[in-house]
């Protein structure tokens, strides 16, 4: 077995006997709990997350940062934590973490990200959690930089190969107006943009796209984007044929 197979493996394995453990230790009292919890939880206002809580956002960050970048990631780490009660199982977890990719040894392989996930204080389970790259700035080693003429070009034109990818879009125009380049230390590039995605007669709409380069391997580690949440491409009615 590879030795970043091996590390991920022992890293996922802490963290979720991590968890399991607060889980158990939920399971004892949940019951007595429970009925307390929800007659008298409100909304409240941010405070120090317990270790139940983070270690149930740290299992779902393993498996959904493992999932995006696969073997690049080798290891994880959590930074303080804070919750939010909004509702009687309904926790909101919040905090900054950092994660380690294979590279080259100059010891800039980390990155940082801040992460949010929806937490269930009677299982002590926690969702799918929403992950943004990069800390705005105020990580170490992070600041901002010219955006590059060239990374924004390959990227637009990645993005409009998976949107003409979709069925029924056909050809797709891109423009990104809004971008802004977040360096982190010496090797990645975390690029955000706004735009117009225009459809033709299938209809325009913004589009948001969020990327991370590797400067080191000179290879895109994540592209993702989103349309606007009402969009519906329209279907213009065309024949097949000549």
């Amino acid at each position: 077995m590879p030795a970043v197979r091996r590390a991920k493996l022992l890293l996922l394995a802490t963290v979720i006997v991590a968890a399991s453990c607060a889980h158990a230790q939920a399971g004892e009292d949940a019951a007595a709990r429970a009925a307390d919890t929800i007659s008298t939880a409100v909304p409240s206002t941010p405070a120090p997350a317990g270790e139940q809580a983070r270690a149930a956002a740290a299992a779902v960050l393993v498996a959904t940062l493992g999932h995006e970048f696969g073997d690049e990631m080798l290891e994880l780490t959590l930074g303080e934590a804070e919750v939010e009660v909004v509702g009687p199982r309904e926790h909101v977890v919040s905090g900054l973490g950092e994660v380690r990719f294979a590279g080259d040894g100059r010891g800039n392989d980390w990155l940082a990200f801040s992460y949010q996930t929806r937490y269930d204080p009677v299982f002590a389970s926690a969702g799918y959690p929403e992950i943004s790259l990069g800390a705005g700035g105020e990580g170490e080693g992070e600041h901002y930089v010219p955006n590059d003429a060239g990374l924004l070009v390959e990227l637009e034109s990645r993005v409009i190969a998976e949107l003409e990818a979709e069925p029924g879009a056909g050809r797709v125009h891109l423009q990104l107006d809004d971008v802004s380049t977040l360096q982190s230390g010496s090797r990645f590039m975390h690029i955000e943009a706004s735009g117009l995605a225009d459809f033709g007669p299938g209809g325009r709409t913004g589009a948001r796209v969020d990327a991370l380069y590797d400067l080191h391997a000179g290879a895109w580690l994540a592209i993702s984007h989103e349309l606007a949440p009402s969009f519906r491409m329209h279907d213009d009615g065309g024949t097949a044929g000549p």
